[in-house]
């Protein structure tokens, strides 16, 4: 089973020192690389009964995506004690977690229980040392950390989109992405994927080798961008198996730059579509 953590555990020195103090195994958890939580963002709204201060929690949110990492969980015991489960502090719920490199993995995480939710509760310094060290620990930025721990909605990230079929420019539904373009990064591409002929669209398929190449954008109004996207993509969420496709993220390559961005992954079976071998579409 996957564990999604987003807070103080993804620090190693602070998880063992726990463990050790209250008599658990620290190596219940195993770390396996940095992972985004989607459509949430991080809030301080519960004030910890032991340090008095806020503890981070989640909340639902269109076209954020949340950092963090995924552990392969051995024994949940020492995660649940220190989450405070049996006292309803936190508990634990099911998410879809996303990699960079296009996939999609259901997990776990913890979220506070809503009888412990009340307004901004600000943290104290050293909670926000612990977590801020456990982002960079597994190579991410801390902006919108950074931001929720000041009572602020952090930005949405990311705000980039790979475009590799009718959203391309001067294609059918470029309509959609051009009236929020902020810039355009120009061509693109993803390494890991194929690309397959649907209909008049094509979908990226992951696979183990090959690339699809495309456009990258930065985009303005993020939210409401991927809420008309997801609806044109018929894209019905995380939690939903009818889906054409997934929202997902990609490490897209622009010139010597690798950016994280949002992109729409065909969940169909491949092989019942022609392949397109250059990875390049065109409905001409």
């Amino acid at each position: 089973m996957l564990y999604f953590a987003y807070g103080s555990n993804l620090e190693a020195e602070h998880w063992t020192a726990w463990c050790a103090d209250n008599g658990y195994d620290a190596g219940a958890i195993e770390p396996l690389g940095r992972a985004w939580l989607p459509d949430h963002e991080l809030v301080f709204h519960y004030k910890s009964r032991l340090r008095h201060a806020g503890r981070l929690d989640i909340r639902p949110r269109r076209g954020t995506a949340i950092p963090g990492a995924l552990f392969r969980v051995h024994d949940w015991a020492g995660l649940d004690a220190k989450e405070g489960v049996s006292g309803g502090y936190y508990r634990r719920v099911s998410v879809t977690a996303l990699t960079d490199d296009g996939r999609a993995h259901p997990a776990t995480t913890y979220t506070v229980c809503n009888a412990r939710v009340e307004g901004f509760v600000p943290p104290g310094r050293e909670y926000v040392e612990i977590v801020t060290r456990g982002l960079r620990r597994f190579g991410h930025g801390c902006q919108g950390f950074l931001a929720a721990a000041e009572g602020l909605s952090p930005p949405s990230m990311p705000n980039t989109l790979f475009a590799y079929g009718t959203l391309m420019r001067g294609e059918r539904s470029h309509g959609l992405l051009k009236p929020r373009v902020r810039r355009a990064h120009g061509a693109a591409h993803v390494t890991g994927a194929s690309l397959v002929q649907i209909d008049w669209y094509p979908g990226l398929v992951l696979s183990e080798d090959g690339a699809v190449h495309g456009e990258l954008y930065e985009i303005d109004e993020v939210e409401t961008v991927l809420h008309e996207l997801d609806a044109y993509e018929d894209f019905s969420g995380y939690d939903r198996t009818d889906s054409l496709y997934r929202r997902s993220l990609v490490s897209a390559v622009a010139g010597h730059e690798s950016v994280l961005a949002w992109t729409y992954v065909f969940l169909g079976d491949p092989a019942a579509f022609p392949l397109i071998s250059s990875g390049r579409w065109t409905l001409a």
